[in-house]
């Protein structure tokens, strides 16, 4: 932390701005076919696509109808979507994530600017700018609706807290609509925000939890999950933690396993996993001891936010076994944890403020 502090914010915003020039220019080389990179055009884009023009008539999830009635409207383009979706992941999400930390220019110019330049060095989402596949809209729409979830906390107004509450749950449900068990963490966040944390309160929670899943998973509430590790996310590929829930003595161990190969990232298996490691898991892991450390600084907001991230992780923990596809799902638990941690340092700049000034 103390070294980080030492760099200046000059320093800081240069980075980003040749963030921003490598990854226009490398996205440019990719899509005249100056370079492969092997994303583009296949899995789930290609389906999505074929939707869109009218050659497949089930959709399984919300997005494929957005390209088709933007496709009727004479509005969709695949290429279009695709540069829309590099427009977002650099200029529009980095700040998103900053707004919902609280962080002000102007007030809290280092942190800002550090919390921009962790969202562009993050490589798992802009990979996914490169065809229309539907991680960069389910990112956006994610944060919208925490946005949304921020609003309507701070509201003391019944009225307004009401107004707001009702349309944060609109966007849980359309995000189930995108994907089931992140609408379903959203919503289950909503109505469990109000739970008080402190760290003993933490550990007491994480053993009462694990004893509730190894409950539900022994009764069979997870058996629809355990069926399908391997194919649980419409895309596929990289290595597989060979894990077998199915023997419900082994649950616990086998979670715990789940969470340290796919949530830590500590179950490297080729030189990209090693570099993932470094650039996306090693700044969480650090974030996420910190907000635990922390954890007393936490309020309503973030007590949406780290319901929803147990939550949400636990569907995926449990009925994911594909390390390609946790690449994918921890995008939402890794925000979370980059919103909560400049949150908490906001707080704690404005409280050795607020120390200065009453001196």
């Amino acid at each position: 932390m103390i070294f980080f502090s030492k760099i200046s914010n000059k320093a800081i915003f240069i980075c980003i701005f040749l963030l921003i020039f490598i990854k226009i220019t490398f996205y440019s080389l990719i899509k005249n076919d100056y370079l492969s990179l092997g994303l583009g055009g296949g899995n789930d884009s290609d389906y999505y696509h074929g939707y869109a023009l009218g050659y497949f008539d089930i959709a399984v999830n919300i997005w494929p109808v957005i390209l088709r009635f933007f496709n009727d409207l004479g509005l969709y383009s695949r290429d279009g979507i695709s540069y829309l979706f590099l427009f977002l992941n650099i200029f529009i999400i980095p700040f998103l994530v900053a707004k919902l930390s609280g962080l002000n220019f102007q007030k809290n110019q280092k942190y800002y600017l550090y919390s921009v330049l962790l969202c562009l060095i993050y490589p798992t989402l802009f990979l996914y700018t490169f065809d229309i596949y539907r991680d960069v809209f389910m990112v956006l729409s994610f944060l919208v609706g925490c946005l949304i979830v921020k609003k309507c906390l701070s509201r003391s107004n019944f009225i307004s807290f009401s107004y707001f509450y009702i349309l944060a749950i609109l966007m849980g449900l359309f995000l189930m609509a995108l994907r089931p068990y992140l609408g379903y963490a959203f919503l289950l966040a909503l109505a469990f925000w109000k739970i008080k944390l402190t760290k003993k309160r933490i550990y007491f929670f994480s053993f009462l939890y694990l004893i509730v899943l190894f409950i539900a998973n022994y009764i069979g509430v997870f058996e629809g999950l355990t069926e399908y590790r391997s194919g649980f996310e419409d895309g596929d590929g990289g290595s597989t933690l060979g894990l077998d829930f199915s023997n419900p003595v082994m649950f616990i161990p086998n979670f715990i396993l789940s969470i340290l190969g796919q949530l830590f990232g500590l179950y490297i298996t080729n030189p990209l996993a090693i570099a993932l490691f470094f650039i996306e898991t090693v700044p969480f892991i650090f974030m996420f001891f910190y907000i635990l450390k922390n954890i007393k600084y936490a309020d309503s907001f973030m007590q949406f936010l780290i319901v929803f991230f147990v939550l949400y992780a636990s569907v995926w923990l449990i009925g994911n076994d594909n390390l390609g596809t946790a690449i994918r799902l921890r995008i939402y638990n890794y925000l979370a944890v980059y919103v909560c941690f400049f949150y908490i340092l906001k707080l704690k700049s404005d409280y050795k403020i607020q120390k200065v000034v009453k001196k």
